[in-house]
């Protein structure tokens, strides 16, 4: 574990840049393909379902008022607007319902920055193929999650607003084939711009979702510069004042930046999401819904709920539900109580279950007041979601308890083709516009065949609604 900046090798950011300034479609093995594709469309379904999320309209009238160059798609919205403003907002609606990827073992969400970023880039360029986007989102994703998988602290910092912002720009700098020279100063002009923390998830501030935004508007504004010959710190993950020294206190593994690169792909990892809440929720939304369902529970037979998360996932969803005074789709999405609480009334959680009318409801709010939510004992690992697990305890005089080990949806226990399909089509039914069935077919199509693509400007197209 290194606690002090490397004097005798290359910086880390070096051999990152490096690597995604020279990698090729050709180069990707075929799971790594398929995986992209998979969360490209994730990534899709989830921001037409974030585009009326709390929030985003006050975001799109705001970038409105600066003037609305038509560059690049806003999702689901009908028009186009100056690339970085775009990338900003698609990339908080793509992490707005807190229905997309995730490294568990990262603490960090990959496309809600990347993604974004790479196709306002490339509406603005044109030309650029579907092999292109493959190439360039894997680039992002594979680096995010190596900085991810390389932290060893807390949440105090959020990679996925921090890290991700190098990643971006990594992505859209690969996108439009800059130079080696050119990727690396587009990740350090990116890191002077990261600050991404904890304290709105802590006050349940909606500014919270536009943290991923934020880095993919810093991914397009990077690449750009670079493009346009600025520099940046190129020392700018293991330097003195660099990403791991700064913002981690030193306390990370170097070992996991560069280790295999190019042959082993940590992206591989991301988990797509079965559940429309915070990750640190999973494992005792599972536990609710396996025990509820396997043994017929009625609410008004629980004498009490206790359950049990890891250190990360309690610092963010452990919050006792009336404390909870932050906006209440916001805190409901993080709050393992409230979520526990719809899983044993209704035995689902959907994006339904996220609205304000259904988090007001007064017979979760009731139950969700009962629910006590505990550290588990002797656990002190600061960096894994799991295990979680849930005690009801019956007045009946019976005990039932369920732990879950690995959270739903991580690559171990994946998501099939047909649940990520089902997903897509349910988040179409939150977009700002309609979605068609044909216009939802069209979008699927154009994915899961996205290296026959010839210009990406189609997705943007079928993105606009």
């Amino acid at each position: 574990m290194a606690m002090a900046s490397p004097t005798s090798r290359e910086d880390a950011g070096i051999a990152l840049a490096r690597y995604a300034a020279g990698v090729r479609f050709g180069d990707l093995p075929t799971e790594v393909v398929k995986k992209v594709k998979d969360l490209i469309l994730d990534s899709f379904g989830v921001a037409l379902a974030g585009s009326t999320a709390p929030g985003i309209d006050q975001a799109v009238a705001a970038v409105k008022e600066w003037g609305d160059t038509p560059q690049s798609t806003l999702f689901a919205h009908g028009t186009k607007l100056p690339a970085p403003w775009a990338a900003m907002i698609n990339g908080a609606m793509a992490t707005a319902r807190d229905f997309d990827d995730t490294l568990d073992d990262g603490m960090l969400h990959t496309q809600p920055s990347v993604l974004p970023a790479v196709l306002a880039v490339a509406e603005v360029e044109g030309g650029h193929t579907g092999r292109d986007l493959i190439t360039a989102v894997a680039v992002g994703a594979e680096l995010l999650c190596r900085m991810g998988h390389a932290r060893r602290r807390g949440q105090e910092f959020l990679p996925t607003g921090t890290c991700a912002g190098m990643a971006a720009a990594s992505a859209a700098a690969r996108l439009v084939e800059l130079p080696f020279e050119g990727v690396l100063d587009a990740c350090g002009i990116a890191y002077s711009q990261c600050a991404s923390n904890m304290q709105p998830l802590i006050e349940g501030a909606t500014i919270k979702r536009f943290h991923a935004g934020f880095a993919a508007r810093n991914g397009v504004i990077s690449a750009t510069l670079a493009r346009h010959g600025l520099t940046g710190a190129h020392n700018w993950l293991e330097g003195r004042l660099g990403y791991y020294n700064l913002y981690e206190g030193g306390d990370y593994e170097p070992a996991n930046l560069t280790t295999e690169l190019g042959v082993r792909f940590e992206l591989l990892g991301l988990a797509i999401k079965p559940w429309p809440s915070a990750r640190d929720t999973h494992g005792a939304v599972e536990a609710a819904l396996t025990l509820a369902g396997e043994h017929d529970i009625h609410v008004d037979e629980i004498a009490s709920v206790e359950a049990f998360l890891v250190p990360n996932a309690f610092s963010l969803s452990g919050k006792p539900w009336a404390q909870a005074n932050g906006h209440p789709v916001v805190e409901a999405i993080a709050s393992a109580a409230y979520c526990v609480a719809v899983c044993l009334l209704r035995r689902e959680l959907l994006l339904e279950d996220f609205t304000e009318e259904r988090v007001t409801d007064p017979e979760v709010d009731a139950l969700a007041r009962r629910i006590q939510i505990s550290p588990i004992p002797g656990f002190d690992d600061p960096v894994p979601l799991a295990p979680q697990g849930l005690r009801l305890r019956m007045k009946d005089g019976r005990t039932l308890e369920r732990q879950v080990d690995v959270l739903k949806g991580h690559p171990s226990r994946s998501m099939t083709a047909d649940e990520i399909t089902e997903k897509f089509c349910r988040c179409c039914a939150f977009a700002a516009r309609p979605v068609s069935n044909d216009r939802a077919e069209a979008i699927m199509h154009a994915v899961r065949n996205l290296e026959e693509l010839g210009d990406v400007r189609e997705l943007g197209g079928l993105m606009r609604l």
